[in-house]
């Protein structure tokens, strides 16, 4: 292989880096999309369980709130998905299924 061969194997590589790069890069970033909602909508299921499971103890009180915020962060714990969600998210998830029993 000669010297220009070489040149153009080089840029002709270098152009299919290119043009692959973005399509690959968009389709990461929608694979990390997808997998958030789904986590996301997992930790809501389970939310509703954990707010059923208490819904014959009165759901105002700040320990049966406790309780199941402590039920399903354990719950996600179990599932390997502890560093996926924030305190404060799992504490929210746990309210809107109080507001959705309580409609």
């Amino acid at each position: 292989m000669n010297f220009t061969d070489a040149q153009s194997l080089l840029t002709f590589g270098l152009m299919m880096i290119i043009v692959f790069a973005t399509p690959i890069y968009k389709f990461n970033n929608y694979i990390k999309a997808h997998t958030r909602n789904e986590h996301v909508k997992t930790a809501t299921e389970w939310a509703n369980q954990a707010v059923a499971a208490l819904v014959n103890s009165d759901l105002n009180t700040l320990p049966n709130r406790k309780k199941a915020v402590d039920d399903l962060t354990s719950r996600i714990a179990n599932n390997k998905l502890a560093g996926k969600f924030t305190q404060a998210e799992i504490e929210s998830y746990i309210e809107k299924a109080i507001a959705e029993l309580n409609k």
